[in-house]
């Protein structure tokens, strides 16, 4: 067994706007590392100008060695290993192969921002890409659809803009009761 094998992915918090510089260091020291990057169209008053910004803005997902566990902490801009329960939390590598694909295949996909307050409604299963056959709660903004993606380890979601064609209703999102003043 390769012993790349049993390493489970963990998460890092990075300093504010270090996430690129953070990965290079991790590429120079062998640290597998996967840091999500989207491009988005950004304004000034006199220019536009299309940017490259991680997907969750200060984390980024690293596989270490046993040996290059504390080593990481020593590098410039990593702050602390993400933890849950006392111990370094883990992602699956389901759910960062899920990322990679997404941001692979080309779906418009970027940052969710709670504040947005996306309402998660009916439930639809997918039926073309890489995530052909699975069902999801969708959010309908405007003529819209996005699917709702959450890293539990990270307590972190993303949002990935997905045609209207590719969807099939499966169920409504139940009505709320609505009970009696008396």
């Amino acid at each position: 067994m390769l012993e790349t094998e049993h390493l489970k992915w963990k998460v890092i918090y990075t300093s504010s706007r270090q996430e690129k510089k953070v990965s290079a260091y991790l590429t120079k020291f062998d640290v597998e590392q996967y840091l999500p990057i989207y491009r988005s169209l950004r304004y000034w008053k006199d220019r536009k100008k299309w940017v490259e910004l991680p997907l969750f803005n200060g984390y980024i997902f690293i596989k270490p060695t046993d040996n290059q566990r504390d080593e990481v902490l020593r590098i410039p801009g990593v702050v602390k290993y993400i933890r849950h329960n006392g111990t370094d939390a883990i992602v699956p590598e389901k759910q960062l192969n899920l990322i990679k694909e997404f941001m692979e295949f080309g779906y418009s996909i970027s940052q969710y921002d709670p504040s947005e307050n996306l309402k998660i409604g009916d439930v639809a299963e997918i039926m073309e890409g890489p995530l052909k056959g699975q069902e999801a709660e969708i959010s309908k903004l405007g003529d819209e659809n996005y699917l709702l993606v959450t890293i539990e380890a990270m307590n972190q979601s993303f949002k990935v803009k997905l045609p209207k064609e590719i969807l099939k209703l499966r169920r409504k999102k139940p009505k709320e009761e609505i009970k009696p003043l008396w």
